[in-house]
C-alpha cells in the first residue's frame, strides 16, 4: 500500500511536470508565431524585409494626400503584412485607409495592388490632422520568421485658407521728410484672428531688414514707425501679416527717399515758356532801360511805358503758371539750390526763385514810377534776373519736352 502511495506520487509529480512542459512550449510557440504588430520592440531583427516610401510629404490641415509604398520580402515568406502602429510616434493623429478589420494588409489582401507574392504596392489614402504642424508617420512590414523593417515619413501639415489679406497699404506723407520718423500703415482683412504684424524696412537696398511690430490701432488697421532717416537715404519697406493658424502673408516691397521730392512730369504752358509774352517783356524792359540810360529826361515816359509793359506782359506769364497744377511747384523746396545731383531739379529751382525775386522787385519798381519816383535801383536788378529767368526758362523748356 505504501509502494502504490509513493508510485501514485511520482505519477502525478511526473504527469505534472509534463503538463508545465506543454505549457511552456506552446507559450514559446505562440510568442514566436504571433506578431503584435503594435508593438515597435517586438520586432527588432530586421531581415531581408524592405519598405521603400517618400521621406517627406507636405498638406493642409484636414485635406486628403496620396502615400505610395512598396514593401518587398526576400526568401521563402509565409506571409507578408503591413501596418501603420497605433502606438508608434503620431500615427493615431491620422485618418488612414486601407486597414482591414485586423489593422494592416496582407499580401496579395485587400489594399494589395501588386499580385505577386513576397512583394507589396500599397496606395494609402490619409486625411491629415486639424492641427497644423510637424507629424511622423511610421509604417512596419513583417513577415514570417520575424523578418521585418519599418519607414518614417515626416509629414508637415500647414494651416488651410489663404491668410490675411492686404487691402491698403500707406504712409504719412507721399515724398518722406529727411530726419523725421515716418508713419506705415496697413489695412488687413482675415478669416482667422490676426496674430501679429510685422513692418520690415531697410536701408541697403534689402542685404539686411530691421523689423518693427506694428500697433492694431482700430479694427484690422495697423501701424508702425520706420526711424527718421538723412536726407538722401533709399527706404524700402514691406508688411508682413500672419494669423493664428499659421498662414503668413508677405505685402510687396514699397519705397522712398528720405527729403527727396521727384520731379514730375508737368505740362508747361506754351504762353509761359514759349517766349511770346516772355521775350517781347524783355524786349521792351531792354529798351526802356537804354534809353533811360541815355537820356532820362527826353526819355522818361518812354522807359515807364516800356517799363509797364514788360510787366504786366511779365504779370500775365506768372499767371499762366498759377494755372499750373500743384506738382508744378514740387521743386520749389529751398534745398534743392544747392543739390546738383540732379540738374534738372537744381535748375528748376533756381528759376522758380529767381521769378519769385524778379516779380517783387518788378512790382516795388512798378508802383514806384506809379508814385513819381524815379530810380533805377529796384528796375535794373528786375530786367537783369528776368534775363536769368529767360535763359532758365529756356533751358527747362527744351528739357522738359524732350
Amino acid at each position: 500500500m505504501t509502494q502504490l502511495k509513493r508510485n501514485t506520487k511520482i505519477g502525478i509529480l511526473i504527469a505534472s511536470c509534463l503538463v508545465a512542459v506543454i505549457v511552456v512550449s506552446i507559450g514559446f510557440v505562440g510568442a514566436n508565431s504571433t506578431y503584435d504588430i503594435n508593438c515597435a520592440s517586438c520586432h527588432n531583427n530586421t531581415g531581408t524585409i524592405s519598405i521603400s516610401a517618400p521621406s517627406s510629404i507636405s498638406t493642409e490641415t484636414g485635406q486628403e494626400f496620396q502615400l505610395d509604398v512598396d514593401i518587398t520580402g526576400g526568401g521563402s515568406l509565409s506571409y507578408l503584412y503591413a501596418k501603420f502602429p497605433g502606438d508608434v510616434d503620431d500615427n493615431t493623429n491620422f485618418d488612414i485607409s486601407p486597414e482591414n478589420a485586423q489593422g494592416g494588409v496582407y499580401d496579395n489582401g485587400e489594399g494589395d495592388d501588386n499580385p505577386a507574392s513576397g512583394a507589396m504596392t500599397i496606395s494609402y489614402t490619409i486625411t491629415a490632422p486639424a492641427f497644423p504642424g510637424e507629424y511622423t508617420l511610421t509604417l512596419f512590414a513583417v513577415g514570417s520568421s520575424q523578418n521585418n523593417d519599418q519607414v518614417s515619413v515626416t509629414v508637415t501639415v500647414a494651416a488651410s485658407g489663404e491668410g490675411p489679406i492686404f487691402t491698403s497699404i500707406g504712409q504719412s506723407s507721399e515724398y518722406p521728410p529727411a530726419n523725421e520718423d515716418v508713419t506705415i500703415n496697413a489695412t488687413l482683412q482675415s478669416t482667422a484672428d490676426i496674430d501679429e504684424v510685422i513692418l520690415s524696412y531697410s536701408i541697403n537696398n534689402g542685404t539686411s531688414w530691421n523689423n518693427v511690430t506694428m500697433t492694431e490701432v482700430s479694427s484690422d488697421y495697423y501701424e508702425g514707425d520706420i526711424p527718421a532717416q538723412v536726407y538722401g537715404t533709399e527706404v524700402l519697406y514691406k508688411v508682413i501679416a500672419s494669423d493664428i493658424d499659421g498662414l503668413e502673408t508677405e505685402s510687396g516691397v514699397n519705397s522712398y527717399v528720405a527729403g527727396f521730392i521727384p520731379v514730375e512730369p508737368i505740362e508747361i504752358p506754351q504762353l509761359h515758356y514759349g517766349w511770346y509774352l516772355g521775350l517781347p517783356a524783355l524786349v521792351l524792359a531792354y529798351i526802356g532801360t537804354a534809353l533811360e540810360y541815355y537820356d532820362e529826361e527826353r526819355f522818361t515816359r518812354g522807359h515807364g511805358i516800356m517799363l509797364s509793359l514788360a510787366y504786366i506782359l511779365t504779370s500775365i506769364n506768372v499767371l499762366f503758371l498759377l494755372l499750373e497744377g500743384p506738382s508744378t511747384w514740387n521743386n520749389m523746396n529751398p534745398q534743392y539750390l544747392f543739390d546738383l545731383t540732379n540738374m534738372l531739379t537744381f535748375i528748376h529751382c533756381w528759376h522758380i526763385w529767381i521769378g519769385i525775386t524778379s516779380m517783387i522787385l518788378g512790382t516795388l519798381a512798378f508802383l514806384t514810377h506809379l508814385g513819381g519816383w524815379k530810380t533805377c535801383n529796384l528796375g535794373l536788378p528786375a530786367v537783369i534776373l528776368w534775363t536769368l529767368l529767360g535763359f532758365t526758362g529756356v533751358y527747362l523748356g527744351v528739357l522738359f519736352r524732350m
